[in-house]
Formats: structure tokens, sequence, C-alpha cells
């Protein structure tokens, strides 16, 4: 018995040791789905609310996609711009790219947004960078038939806002489909500025745009995983 005693122990430390290594493995990364960094100066790949307010153009150097003019203000109060990757109806995603506001940074309400689990103008979410943190300005929102609404846990005033000037700044957005939570990042990619849960919505069409401001938005890229994976 007392020979076998290290033995089990040995056994029980080695099964817990594996158990604790499988726990804590980086999930797999998700796959790339679509990349862009308008180099190519066509738009075929995304579907816009107005057309006529998105273009390919050239800024310091490099080919981006413009949102020219701001849309108006539909059937609810919800953003009143954006340009949808055509094709991949997401569950889980990871949306990367970069931003610039060209609205006077005096405006500290002024904002350019990531939109995902887009289903039709009245049902989506967004991303709300701002310049401003309230209940309505730097949030994740909801638009769910109706007005839309604030669903960050983040109290309001108290989020990180960064689109305070008109220089670049990188984003991402992620959905995880097995927890529902939803994280918003912007300059610092490791520590989340906006996060949220829920699933209503558990898939959709992603994009860019804002609610009523113009900017640039360049190399964007999704990873996910499609409804019907």
């Amino acid at each position: 018995m007392n020979a076998q005693y290290p033995v089990k122990v040995l056994l029980i430390l080695f099964t817990l040791s594996l158990f604790l290594y499988c726990g804590t493995k980086s999930p797999e990364p998700l796959p790339e789905l679509a990349c862009y960094d308008f180099e190519h100066p066509s738009a075929e790949a995304w579907m816009s609310r107005n057309p006529d307010h998105w273009r390919i153009t050239e800024c310091e150097g490099s080919m981006v996609y413009e949102l020219t003019s701001p849309g108006e203000q539909s059937v609810v109060r919800a953003p009143t711009s954006w340009s949808l990757i055509k094709g991949f109806d997401v569950t889980s995603f990871q949306f990367t790219g970069r931003v610039k506001c060209k609205t006077d940074p005096s405006n500290v309400y002024r904002d350019m947004c990531v939109f995902f689990h887009f289903q039709d103008s009245t049902h989506f979410y967004y991303v709300h960078f701002s310049a401003k943190s309230d209940s309505l300005h730097n949030i994740i929102g909801f638009v769910n038939g109706k007005d839309r609404e604030k669903i960050n846990f983040e109290p309001e005033g108290e989020s990180v806002f960064r689109l305070i000037d008109n220089n670049w700044h990188e984003f991402k957005v992620t959905y995880d489909a097995s927890t529902a939570e939803i994280k918003a990042y912007m300059d610092d990619m490791e520590n989340p500025i906006l996060t949220a849960k829920d699933p209503t919505l558990s898939h959709g069409l992603v994009g860019v745009g804002s609610f009523d401001d113009t900017g640039y938005f360049d190399d964007i890229c999704l990873r996910g995983k499609t409804e019907s994976q």
C-alpha cells in the first residue's frame, strides 16, 4: 500500500495539471472572412444605406473608405449612416480596423460607429465611439424596433472615450456567441473601453458608419463564424 501511494499521488497530480492546461489554453483564432485596405477602387463588397454618401478616396497617401455626408433620421432614433460587408452573416466575430473622424474636435458629440448583428434598419447593435461619455455617447447601443438604448455595463459618464481628435484610431469589436459578451476597444487592444452582454440578436451583418458625422475607415478585417457554420 505504501509503495503504491506515491504513484496514486503522481497520477492525481498529472490529471489535475492536464485539466488545468486544457482549461487555460488560448481559444482557436476565428477564421478570416474578409479584409479590405481599399487600394482597389471598388466598394462592390459593401452595402450602404445611402451609396451616394460613400466613396473610396485617398487620405494621407493611402486609399480609404470615406463617409462623405451624414444621413437622415428614420422611423426610430438610431445612427443614420451605415455600410455593411455583404455576404457574412456572423455569430461570433472579431472586427478590426482604423477610423478617423472628420468633425471638428471642439464638437464633443462627434462619433464614428461600428455596426454588428445587423438584421434590418431597425434591428441591430452598434458601438458608438465618441469624445464624450453619457447615456447616448460612447456606448454600446441596441436598436430593437424602437429608439436606441444603451446596453453597456459602464455607467453613463464613466466610459473611457478616445475619439477626441482628427487622428487615426485603431478599433476592435468582438462578440462571443457562447456567452453573448460584447467588447469594444479603441487604441488599446488589450483593455476594452465598453462591455456588454446581450443574446437577443445572435447573428447578422457587420459594418461601419456614424450617427450623424463623417469620417474615414481603413484596414478593415472581419474574422468570425457565419450563421451556417
